[in-house]
């Protein structure tokens, strides 16, 4: 390689090989200089796939920048890309166009950066005309811009297709950007292709001309100013539906999928335009583009993405075949649409000004998709499901020493894709749900409206938010004057934890007291020395009351300058009756009651009118009382005596809510002398309910109901009722494998009820041998179906056979193009055979001893290596066990810099599983075989 031409890399040898023409940056902050920012991209890209050079695209950005301040040099970011430096060119815009020189090339591989230095300074306020040349491989690590592949069912033959992944600091991966989402501009985008694909973009096509006899070059309309990650274009073979809206503006909305799957758009074609009519209802800001497309990718490394205009989705969150996909897959696809399309206002139209406050981004689509969900489907009542399985789910990840606040200070960009997680999202959404109940709905939508409003095509900080929400309440006297919510939410956003509420009652005078103190699991930590307080909304009902449906705070906990304050309760409650607080789950914390409490609410539980305590609140006491459990802070026989309850519960949430908290039980004594007493006691709990559901039979024959949550309910008990041999749950299982293994044309015609499939593939692999597993495998390779085809790859994992599985594992990380399994999938197969009793050893000896190969395999998106781990550790439970991870994870620590925040919470779930066994084992059969029948 010439000197005249470099290729930008992470990696400073090679930099250090190139020669003297390129010097190490000087500059190293993390953040881009602030002297330069962009207002206009021209980009223009030629795309070859397979063709006579191969896989790889080429093409020249124009970057018109203004100059804020004097400045010596234009830094941006490029990575992987080959510029050739003689072609860069920058022109003054200013009177007489200029030509300024390039003096050096620096470059810093840590931040990316490719920084130029002038012969003549940029002039403040001066606009300048930045020209790069680059090209690179179009590569196949699902990130920047890359290609995938299908075959075409009806010829067999191969199919290739390129699309971008930009999400959050991959657009310089393919083209030199200033690649920080407060660079906003507009992009003017030209891509040229082979005549045979169709191009799409964020806008719609402007025009068509003609290169040559096989290539043409689409140019598509100016783009509104956005942030560089949220730039998107495609070159593919497929087909789409349209429609157009007839909203305030007339929005074209399109559905991509290849030509054999368009069979499957016909729902996603339906929940989007009905989505977005509704968020135009309630923000009251029109969508600004005048089209949507949204686009099933065979691989993709995210569930989806919401470039603005053209929306981006792995197959099982866009597509539903009817008589195939399950009602829980229509809800996935409702629910990721909802939420990507939630993202056009917050995100797109209103950005974070830093990756600090993703959660701003995140947080919102959860929440907001929810309420879409259940203005789409009033049928499912998805709203209070979604509530509860979000604030349970966060009760757990966030009870850890390792957790990390909502809104986290970023200070790298290895940093960034380690915080799309549970916290950004669910807990995200918790406190959004929790601050929506406590202001009201006309303050909370008012308040969002204005803030939306108020920052259109601009970058915002939470802040912001609170001060437009604090404006709003006060006008509206939905909050007291003397409150605002930055004070109010910044306990919740920029804390680590949530609180446990302890009521302290005293059952002589009627007078009550509530504290309140961070809830951990791990039990050797002080939680006196927890430093951490909340502003906490205390609604609450007592037994003759039982008034459910006012979420209002009649209280609040406050906490001024980080000091707790005690809250008083002159009169709470007579002596003989229950006192229940958090109604509905409408704030995030934890309630720790007295004993004489806790009777008398599982004397309500256990009598014929417990169903008078909210659906919401049941699962809730259950969850409070394991949770206390666990952790030593209440004795276990109240959490056992309360569950007790379970064998006249009809509904799935406290079912859900329970068996998710004996999952981890479960998982500990799985391997242990107990499993035979804890197994009894299971069967025990699940008959009753597995008899009154019907059983095993046909899901849609046994409900009735439309009700999302009445087929979740039949699937979760089955599968529970299978493991622990209720019934004749394994025997209806086999029958109807067997059934579909006679069938003609198995393909075709699956007898198995397709909300059972689950259920029903998973126990056939986990009781069959060989034949079953191979059937199955051929069923997984035969179907166009992605939700079909992950409910597939999860049962195979169930089988018994330890060479079938080992033989599983390495499936999954087969590197040759022609694998059977898409990279976006190993996760799915390393857990499924990780969470197998069988499997687990496999698994983890596969990981410690293959860790090169697999950084290598998921390279450069090594973020999510530690959900290897995490199925690995939950299933730890001996200080030797967590050495030996530790000690993994330390000695191989170059593998995990960026997912380290999954490492330590990985092994903190040992430790934690240590203490439990040290407290609870002993004594753990005897309190089991007190509460079987």
């Amino acid at each position: 390689m010439s000197r005249s031409s470099t290729v930008v890399w992470a990696c400073l040898l090679w930099f250090v090989a190139v020669g003297s023409s390129y010097a190490d940056s000087s500059y190293n902050h993390y953040r881009l200089p602030t002297s330069v920012r962009p207002e206009h991209y021209r980009l223009e890209i030629a795309t070859h796939l397979d063709d006579d050079k191969g896989f790889e695209f080429s093409g020249l950005v124009g970057i018109t920048i203004i100059a804020f301040e004097n400045a010596n040099n234009i830094t941006l970011h490029a990575k992987n890309l080959t510029i050739d430096q003689t072609l860069i060119q920058v022109k003054s815009l200013d009177g007489e166009e200029q030509d300024i020189s390039l003096d050096s090339i620096e470059v810093n591989p840590l931040h990316d950066y490719y920084i130029m230095k002038l012969s003549k300074p940029l002039v403040k306020d001066g606009r300048y005309l930045l020209k790069m040349p680059f090209k690179a491989d179009l590569n196949k690590n699902l990130f920047g811009y890359y290609r995938s592949v299908y075959t075409d069912k009806s010829t067999g033959e191969r199919r290739w297709l390129a699309v971008t992944q930009f999400e959050p600091t991959a657009a310089r991966l393919a083209f030199p950007c200033f690649d920080e989402p407060d660079m906003k501009a507009k992009f003017s985008i030209i891509l040229s292709h082979d005549k045979k694909f169709k191009a799409i973009s964020n806008m719609p096509l402007e025009s068509q001309t003609p290169l040559d006899e096989n290539w043409v070059q689409d140019e598509f309309q100016e783009t509104v100013p956005m942030s560089t990650y949220l730039v998107a274009y495609s070159v593919n073979d497929f087909e789409y539906d349209e429609v157009t809206l007839k909203l305030k503006n007339d929005v074209v909305f399109r559905t991509w999928a290849r030509a054999d799957a368009m069979s499957q758009v016909e729902y996603a074609g339906w929940v989007g335009p009905k989505v977005l009519e509704y968020y135009e209802t309630i923000f009251d800001i029109k969508f600004p583009l005048p089209k949507i497309d949204q686009i099933a990718v065979p691989d993709f490394s995210a569930g989806a993405m919401e470039n603005w205009g053209l929306v981006t989705y792995r197959e099982t969150a866009l597509l539903y075949a009817k008589n195939v996909s399950s009602t829980s897959s229509k809800h996935r696809v409702a629910s990721v649409i909802s939420h990507e399309l939630a993202h056009q206002w917050f995100g797109n139209l209103v950005t974070m000004k830093w990756w600090t406050d993703l959660w701003l981004n995140e947080g919102f689509a959860t929440y907001i998709a929810s309420l879409g969900v259940e203005h789409l489907h009033p049928e499912w009542d998805s709203l209070k499901e979604e509530s509860v399985e979000n604030t349970l789910d966060i009760f757990k990840v966030d009870a850890l020493k390792t957790s990390h606040p909502i809104s986290l200070p970023i200070k790298h960009a290895n940093e960034i894709s380690q915080i799309f997680d549970a916290i950004s999202y669910s807990k995200g959404s918790c406190v959004l749900r929790m601050m929506h109940l406590f202001l009201g709905q006309s303050a909370f939508q008012e308040g969002v409206s204005s803030y939306l409003k108020k920052y259109a095509y601009k970058n915002a900080e939470q802040d912001n938010l609170w001060d437009s929400l604090t404006e709003t309440a006060h006008k509206l006297k939905t909050l007291p004057s003397e409150y605002d919510i930055k004070k109010i939410m910044d306990s919740w956003t920029l804390q680590t934890g949530y609180p446990v509420v302890t009521i302290e009652r005293n059952y002589i005078d009627g007078t009550a007291a509530a504290s309140q103190e961070r809830y951990l699991l791990d039990t050797r930590t002080s939680r006196a020395d927890q430093e951490e307080c909340w502003w906490v909304p205390l609604s609450y009902t007592i037994q003759e009351e039982s008034d459910f449906n006012n979420t209002q705070p009649k209280k609040w906990m406050e906490c001024n300058e980080g000091v707790k304050k005690k809250v008083n309760f002159k009169s709470l409650a007579p002596k003989d009756q229950w006192v229940i607080f958090n109604i509905q789950l409408s704030g995030l914390y934890k309630v720790k009651y007295d004993t004489k409490n806790w009777d008398m609410l599982i004397g309500t539980l256990m009598g014929k009118n417990f169903i008078n305590i909210h659906i919401m609140n049941r699962a809730q006491l259950i969850d409070d009382a394991l949770d206390l459990a666990w952790t030593g802070d209440q004795d276990y026989d109240i959490a056992m005596r309360l569950i007790e309850y379970l064998r006249q519960e009809q509904e799935y949430i406290p079912w859900k809510a329970a068996l998710d908290n004996l999952k981890q039980v479960n998982k500990i004594l799985k391997k242990t002398s107990q499993y035979d007493v804890f197994k009894k006691y299971m069967k025990s709990i699940l008959d009753p309910i597995y008899r009154y559901l019907g059983g095993l039979n046909n899901t849609e024959n046994a409900i009735t109901s439309e009700r999302l949550y009445e087929i979740k309910h039949k699937v979760l008990i089955s599968g529970w009722s299978c493991r622990f041999e209720v019934g004749d749950c394994i025997d209806r299982a086999s029958g109807y494998f067997k059934e579909w293994q006679s069938s003609e044309n198995p393909d075709e015609k699956n007898p198995i009820p397709t909300n059972l499939r689950s259920v029903v593939y998973c126990t056939a692999i986990r009781n069959g041998y060989e034949d079953e597993w191979n059937f199955l495998w051929e069923r997984y390779q035969n179907s166009g179906v992605a939700s079909e085809k992950q409910i597939i790859l999860s049962s195979l994992g169930c089988a018994r056979e330890p060479w079938i599985l080992q033989r599983y594992i390495e499936w999954g990380f087969d590197e040759n193009e022609n694998s059977k399994i898409r990279k976006q999938d190993t996760y799915i197969v390393f857990t499924s055979v990780a969470n197998n009793v069988i499997g687990f050893q496999l698994a983890k000896d596969y990981l410690m001893e293959n860790i090169a190969k697999i950084y290598k395999y998921f390279d450069p998106d090594t973020t999510k290596i530690s959900r290897l781990i995490s199925p690995i550790a939950s299933q730890m439970t001996s200080e030797k066990e967590y050495l030996e991870m530790k000690n993994f994870t330390d000695t191989n620590n170059e593998y995990f810099s960026k997912s380290y925040q999954g490492v330590r919470r990985a092994l903190e779930s040992i430790e934690i599983n240590t203490q439990w066994v040290t407290k609870n084992y002993e004594g753990i059969g005897e309190r089991l075989r007190k509460f079987t029948k």
